[in-house]
């Protein structure tokens, strides 16, 4: 949490509106959410909101991070805010008709992506999730070192995904998004048979 807390300022510079970024893939984006219908919404790690305002339907904006969510929150002055930790969700069962989440998942270790689905499904009647795609093709996950834009340097941990590999984590579902640069996977609540 630590690491989002430092570069809420410069989240969306460093990510969505990179100038080395590609304007197509937020824009895929974009357009794979609003094929969503409005429901009322959990955004689970939103971050600053930046993909947060894409969602139809009103919508719930929870993360650990003071700062990214105080971002957010000016981004979409309607929404309700939660400051709480993942993976457990801090809110009654069946709230929400979608739990969302871009580029949380990612970052989960151990235990913890499986207790995330988990708590989607329960707190919502669909769940949907976009995340990294791994470039080559091949799933991986491990530390990885990022740069600040003051020059300090933090690690993390990331997964980068296959769409399979994606899929069989949430227990199947149909693909909203193959990318570019990212995957959205889209399930219902109900645990597969």
């Amino acid at each position: 949490m630590d690491y989002y807390e430092k570069r809420s300022a410069e989240y969306d510079q460093t990510s969505w509106d990179h100038p080395d970024g590609e304007t197509r893939v937020a824009e895929a984006v974009r357009t794979a959410l609003a094929s969503l219908s409005p429901a009322p919404t959990l955004d689970i790690g939103c971050g600053t909101g930046y993909v947060s305002r894409w969602l139809p339907g009103q919508v719930t904006l929870l993360d650990a991070s003071t700062a990214m969510l105080s971002i957010a929150a000016r981004r979409l002055p309607g929404a309700r805010l939660v400051n709480a930790r993942v993976p457990s969700l801090p809110l009654a069962s069946r709230t929400f008709g979608r739990a969302f989440a871009a580029n949380l998942y990612g970052h989960l270790t151990s235990a913890a992506p499986a207790e995330l689905v988990r708590e989607m499904r329960r707190v919502a009647d669909e769940i949907v999730i976009l995340d990294q795609l791994a470039g080559d093709g091949r799933f991986r996950e491990g530390p990885e070192e990022r740069e600040l834009l003051d020059g300090s340097t933090m690690t993390v941990h990331k997964r980068y995904f296959t769409v399979p590999q994606l899929l069989s984590e949430v227990g199947g579902g149909d693909v909203l998004m193959n990318g570019p640069a990212f995957a959205i996977v889209r399930a219902t609540s109900q645990p597969p048979k």
